[in-house]
């Protein structure tokens, strides 16, 4: 299974980025929807050479604890 990455840089500003890795095709703007939930919308993007290689099947899992 190969390895998907989240790195979460949170800025002194307070502004959030977010590097989404190991996601091939668009499957990468679906991990990246969860983050948006959380730390609302995005600013900016920037798309890497993973998002041009085909799609590979990936389930996202989310259990929100309050």
């Amino acid at each position: 299974m190969p390895s998907r990455e989240f790195e979460i840089i949170i800025a002194p500003d307070g502004s959030v980025e977010v590097q989404i890795q190991g996601f091939k095709g668009k499957r990468c703007l679906e991990a990246l929807k969860i983050f948006q939930e959380v730390v609302g919308q995005v600013q900016s993007q920037t798309l890497t050479h993973e998002y041009y290689e085909p799609e590979e099947d990936v389930r996202i899992n989310i259990e929100r604890k309050h």
